[in-house]
């Protein structure tokens, strides 16, 4: 079984939905949420420990596009922006600590798994509040070759092909496409899943994943006042997100107690030499409740290794974010292509980004039309230590904004350790 990292450790559960956000959260996350034994994927080796504390700290050296960055409420597409000045847009160099994550697991009576995520992420909370990425519990029934899980508890959409890294980053480059960048700040689910896969006598994998869970009820906004953007931050449970206007919006929101319902599936062959996912999500938000986003979202890929060392990703998305208090209506659209080259401790990556927002309602202006190209390259040595180089050119066009158009670039150099 392996529809994605996502699948590994989160596959279908057993969960209450907590109204009482924080309290609630915590408990989960300090008693014991959390993961599957086959989560591997996310480290080099796997421990066999009853209870285990994992840390991913992640410090770059930064110089992104002149104008300010959208987690400064700039008009920026990029995580890490300028600054404005009395002259206009000025580039600024500095140092950050881009991720501090902890990751908490422990093998539970009757075959559980419990794990819990919290992120330390400055530029993204505005400051060190921790969010709880996940904390959730799963049991599962079978082996390697076929079976089926339960999972429960907090978590994020499924659909990302490029999360796959240590603590939910971005495993190929430093930051995501602008297609899996927006699912992994803006979604965070207190829900269940439940998982099947299996292996045919004929080679064929297959696999399905469906869930239900609420707190997305805002899930959309962002895009239709923000835009699109690229980055690697995760959302959390617990935080918000800046918005261009000085205010935030949640994360987390229930306000309808409609929950949303989502589904992955996938289908491959048995020596994972490629393998075609497809998601789809609705959020089934009440308009009638003011505030209340309706969102809909399809996403189909294909990973592809024409070559043990080549990982090829091809991904696209499209969705409708309606609301019916606001003149914020958009349609959705995104996608990339990513090829990846690794040679022993090296890594090569490329990819090219699309992204479009259509405005429907003639309200607020919500288009937009963005592309850009990210070069990445990578150095591992031992199971610990990580150092990479990315750099990204981006031109988005986009009316709400001042400036219209922002054709920059920038570059980030991250070193980052797991223990």
């Amino acid at each position: 079984m392996r529809l994605t990292q996502r699948a590994n450790w989160a596959a279908g559960g057993l969960a209450v939905v907590f109204h009482t956000r924080i309290r609630y959260a915590f408990l989960l996350a300090f008693c014991g949420c959390g993961a599957a034994p086959m989560a591997s994927a996310q480290y080099d080796v796997e421990s066999d420990d009853r209870f285990w504390l994992r840390t991913v700290l992640d410090v770059r050296l930064v110089e992104g596009p002149a104008a300010p960055s959208w987690t400064d409420s700039g008009p920026g597409k990029t995580r890490y922006g300028g600054r404005s000045t009395d002259s206009g847009f000025e580039r600024v160099t500095r140092l950050e600590l881009s991720q501090l994550a902890l990751e908490f697991g422990a093998a539970l009576p009757g075959n559980l798994r419990a794990r819990a995520q919290v992120n330390v992420q400055n530029d993204l909370a505005g400051d060190y509040t921790p969010w709880i990425v996940e904390a959730n519990l799963r049991k599962e029934w079978g082996a390697a070759a076929g079976g089926w899980g339960l999972q429960g508890g907090i978590m994020n959409l499924p659909f990302s092909l490029e999360h796959t890294g240590a603590a939910w980053s971005p495993e190929l480059t430093i930051s995501a496409s602008a297609l899996n960048s927006w699912l992994w700040e803006d979604v965070s689910l207190a829900g269940v899943e439940g998982e099947w896969w299996k292996d045919t006598p004929s080679g064929l994998r297959l696999g399905v994943l469906a869930g239900i869970g609420y707190g997305p009820d805002l899930f959309g906004r962002l895009l239709a006042v923000r835009g699109w953007a690229i980055g690697d931050g995760l959302g959390g449970f617990n935080g918000d997100l800046p918005l261009p206007n000085g205010t935030r919006t949640d994360i987390y929101d229930e306000s309808d107690g409609r929950p949303a319902v989502y589904t992955w599936v996938t289908a491959g062959d048995v020596g994972e030499r490629v393998a075609l996912k497809f998601g789809y999500f609705d959020n089934r938000g009440d308009q009638d409740n003011p505030g209340v986003w309706h969102t809909r979202v399809a996403t189909a890929g294909v990973v592809f290794h024409p070559h043990p060392s080549v990982d090829v990703i091809v991904q696209a998305l499209r969705g409708k974010a309606r609301v019916q208090t606001l003149t914020n209506d958009s349609d959705l659209r995104a996608f990339y292509a990513l090829v990846s080259q690794r040679y022993r401790n090296n890594r090569f990556s490329i990819r090219y980004d699309e992204f479009r927002v259509e405005d429907v309602d003639g309200g607020n202006p919500t288009d937009e039309r963005g592309d850009g190209v990210t070069a990445a390259y990578f150095h591992e040595w031992g199971l610990r230590h990580r150092i990479g180089l990315e750099y990204l050119w981006l031109t988005s066009r986009r009316p709400a904004n001042s400036p219209f158009e922002l054709s920059s670039d920038g570059w980030q150099v991250s070193y980052r350790f797991r223990y």
